[in-house]
């Protein structure tokens, strides 16, 4: 049996760019191994998929490189409660200390989500950092073990770190009238590699952590609400994926709210994997 897969997917996650790749099999493989340039999207489709954790049915649009996911969903947040491991154990682990997460005399008493798990399919959890440098001086677990072992201690599938800003930077930006966008990395549990490029259901927690402490940083409102989120940066792969958050009804236990994902999706090579 032959089974034809991308090897690279840039500004995206694994399910927006499966179902780019599935609307367009026929143009990509058409083209064998050409470059990236030669791989031109230019269909209009709707790709069905199944929700791993719960088996949901959903649509995602796919217009030429572009593809849209619009999902139903239930957001939660639990505290990071562990008898074996603090805070600060899970980040010297990833190179950073307390010093690299935001206080309140730092962020003017905005009120960052911070070691919390967030979720929207699988609990993430949200540490905000000080700078746009700390955040790219963390460094990939040094020991892989100890921390699966610090991840199953606070129920976590990831640890998700995010950049912040000041009120003083969110007033400038108003004034600039120009959007906000987070940067992010996430170190996922144990999932064979120790940094993703690109996670929708950690970008899409985030999101809705920020929406329900009322944290916006869509300066502009032209198009809802919505939560540009960039990754992959520090490991020479970035992405982008907008989130916009909808129908969050916020004085539920576990509030249900619309998330849609919205991803560029440009596939450089092709390979052919046979499975006998």
């Amino acid at each position: 049996m032959t089974c034809t897969q991308p090897i690279s997917i840039i500004v995206v996650d694994a399910a927006i760019g499966a179902c780019s790749f599935l609307a367009n099999k026929k143009s990509i493989t058409s083209h064998g191994n050409n470059s990236p340039s030669a791989i031109m999207l230019s269909s209009v489709t709707t790709v069905p998929f199944l929700t791993a954790a719960d088996g949901a049915r959903y649509n995602a649009k796919v217009e030429g490189n572009e593809v849209k996911l619009i999902m139903d969903t239930k957001h939660s947040e639990t505290k990071c409660n562990s008898q074996s491991f603090s805070l600060e154990d899970i980040l010297s682990e990833i190179g950073l200390d307390m010093r690299d997460v935001p206080s309140k005399k730092y962020d003017d008493g905005i009120n960052w989500p911070t070691f919390i798990n967030s979720s929207v399919a699988r609990p993430k959890t949200l540490i905000p950092m000080i700078s746009m440098e700390r955040l790219h001086a963390a460094i990939s677990p040094q020991n892989p073990t100890k921390f699966r072992q610090m991840c199953d201690s606070i129920h976590s599938t990831g640890i998700y770190l995010y950049s912040t800003f000041t009120k003083d930077e969110i007033e400038e930006a108003k004034l600039n009238e120009r959007d906000l966008a987070l940067e992010c990395r996430q170190f996922p549990r144990s999932s064979g590699y120790p940094e993703d490029p690109a996670t929708g259901i950690a970008a899409g927690a985030l999101a809705a952590s920020l929406h329900k402490r009322q944290i916006k940083l869509d300066i502009m409102e032209d198009e809802g609400i919505q939560y540009d989120v960039f990754q992959g940066t520090a490991m020479g792969k970035p992405s982008k994926i907008r989130v916009e958050i909808g129908d969050y009804t916020s004085k539920e236990t576990n509030p249900s709210l619309k998330i849609v994902y919205t991803g560029l999706v440009v596939f450089d090579s092709l390979s052919y994997l046979n499975l006998e």
